[in-house]
This record gives C-alpha cells, sequence and structure tokens, in this order.
C-alpha cells in the first residue's frame, strides 16, 4: 500500500472518528436540554406551589387577624358585661333607697337608706378605681429591685391593716444573698398588696400566712404568698384571672385583684403562678427576672 492509500485510509478513520465525536455531542447536547428542560419544569412548579403556599400564608395571616379582632371585640364585650353589672346593681340599689328617703317618715329610716346609699356609692367607686388601675397602668421603670427589702416595707405598709383579720399569723422566710430582681417596684409591691390581702381574705377563721422569696431558676427569683384557706376548685380556677370574677361574697371583691396581679407582673416580664389544693389553700407566685448584672453568663 503505497502512501497515498495510507493517507486516503486515514483520513477515512478520522472523519468517521468525526462523526462518532459529533453524533456523541448531538447525544449529550440532547440529553442537556432535556435536562434542562425538565429542571425549568420543576422550577414552575415549584414557583407555582411557592405562589401557592404563599397566597395560604396571606389567607391563614387574613384569618388569624379576623380571628384577633373577634376575639378582642368578644373580650370587650364580655368585659363590657361585666362592667355593665358591676355598675347596674349598686346604681340600682342607689336608685331604690333614694326614692325611698323622700316617702320614709322616720329619722331612723332616713338614716339607713342613706346609710345604704353610701354604702353602694363606696362600693361602685372601688369598681370604678379597680378599673381605672387596670385600665391605665403607667409604663414600669426597669430598675434593681431588693425582693426581701421590697416584702418588709410591704408588710410594715399592711400592718395596719392585717389587724383587721383575726387569728392571721404571719410568717416570713427570705432566702438570704438574693439577687435584686429586674422591674417596677411600685409595680411589684402594687402586686404583693394585692396577693397578700387576698390571703388573708381567704382566711376568715385565721391560718397561717406565709411570704416567700428564693430563686426560681439560674435567671428567676420569686416571690410567693401562701394562705391555709379553702383553696380553688378545678373549675373557678381557671377564671380567676377574668376580669370580674369573685368567690367573694357580695359587695366584698371586685374581680380585678388578680387580673391586675397578672397585669402587673407580665408588664414587668414575669409570670403570675398559681397551685391550690381545695380544703388545703392556696399559693400565688410571682416569677420576676434578675437584674441583668447579677446574672451570670454559662
Amino acid at each position: 500500500m503505497d502512501d497515498t492509500d495510507k493517507l486516503a485510509r486515514n483520513i477515512k478513520e478520522l472523519e468517521i472518528e468525526l462523526e462518532d465525536a459529533k453524533s456523541l455531542s448531538d447525544a449529550r447536547e440532547r440529553l442537556l436540554r432535556a435536562n434542562i428542560d425538565e429542571l425549568n419544569g420543576i422550577y414552575r412548579a415549584l414557583q407555582d406551589k411557592m405562589r401557592v403556599i404563599k397566597e395560604r400564608e396571606q389567607k391563614i395571616r387574613e384569618f388569624d387577624a379576623i380571628l384577633t379582632r373577634a376575639n378582642r371585640l368578644s373580650s370587650l364585650g364580655e368585659l363590657a358585661a361585666s362592667i355593665a353589672h358591676e355598675i347596674k346593681n349598686p346604681l340600682i340599689s342607689i336608685q331604690g333607697f333614694a326614692k325611698r328617703i323622700p316617702q320614709a317618715k322616720e329619722q331612723e329610716k332616713v338614716e339607713t337608706y342613706a346609710k345604704y346609699i353610701d354604702h353602694e356609692a363606696e362600693r361602685l367607686s372601688t369598681v370604678l378605681a379597680k378599673l381605672l388601675e387596670f385600665s391605665r397602668m403607667a409604663e414600669p421603670a426597669k430598675e434593681p429591685v431588693d425582693a426581701n427589702g421590697l416584702v418588709d416595707d410591704t408588710l410594715l405598709f399592711l400592718e395596719h391593716h392585717l389587724t383587721r383579720f383575726k387569728n392571721v399569723a404571719l410568717k416570713v422566710e427570705h432566702e438570704p444573698d438574693l439577687p435584686p430582681i429586674h422591674g417596677d417596684k411600685i409595680h411589684i409591691q402594687q402586686a404583693l398588696i394585692n396577693l397578700v390581702m387576698n390571703a388573708a381574705q381567704a382566711m376568715p377563721d385565721g391560718g397561717q400566712l406565709v411570704i416567700r422569696t428564693g430563686r426560681k431558676d439560674a435567671g428567676h427569683g420569686f416571690i410567693a404568698v401562701s394562705d391555709q384557706g379553702p383553696g380553688i376548685t378545678e373549675e373557678n380556677m381557671e377564671k380567676i384571672f377574668e376580669p370580674f370574677f369573685t368567690t367573694k361574697p357580695k359587695g366584698e371583691g371586685t374581680g380585678l385583684g388578680l387580673p391586675l396581679c397578672k397585669r402587673l407582673v407580665e408588664a414587668n416580664q414575669g409570670r403570675l403562678e398559681v397551685e391550690s389544693t381545695p380544703g388545703k389553700g392556696s399559693t400565688f407566685t410571682m416569677v420576676l427576672p434578675f437584674s441583668p448584672s447579677a446574672v451570670q453568663p454559662d
């Protein structure tokens, strides 16, 4: 075979290799295009799903907003109904006794009716004052507060008031070297006063009223108030923080004390816990954060 034949054969082999390479390249290109088309399809499908998800999220947000407004309106309606009930009763009494005064012929009856009017007016004033406290709570100040000192100051203030309750023995248990809690001293003291007075009122026949301070965990302290009263039933446990709910006799409670306590504590980034056993008593615990400077980093 001469050189010309060899060259021709080599050229033929190269042409075959080039054709094979071109066929392989075309196949790869078709596969690549197919993969790209598939990926584009997946991308479009994902976009469609994302669009559906966003639409659902938007509907959920809108529905949630509607529910929130409905709950607020429901709560507002319940509160308005409770306020109307609490105000209506003393007003009816005042109106009734006021009508009887001109008809009374004896001075003793006039004085009795006037006394009832004064009592009901005082009750009405108390309800309105508590309602204003509940609705116009000031923004809490953030400062270190000595929980042990706050308890002592509060009891000094309440000393005279607690003498009204016979056979109520007061016991205070301080945890020594307790770090300062972080919050508004006035708010915490106001909540503590309500809890102490509630505990004393829960023991008309006497009992031990215990106030304890301590550490709840590494970042929180607590002030707990315990009584040996009748306790709280499971049914009432779900209602005790509702405005105007009270188990006290008519005219002795507004039903705003515990809701106000809860609101005051939560405004100071704390929580109000309650434990109660019917027939054995109740414990209300204010859990409040320690001052940041007192919390040791991990």
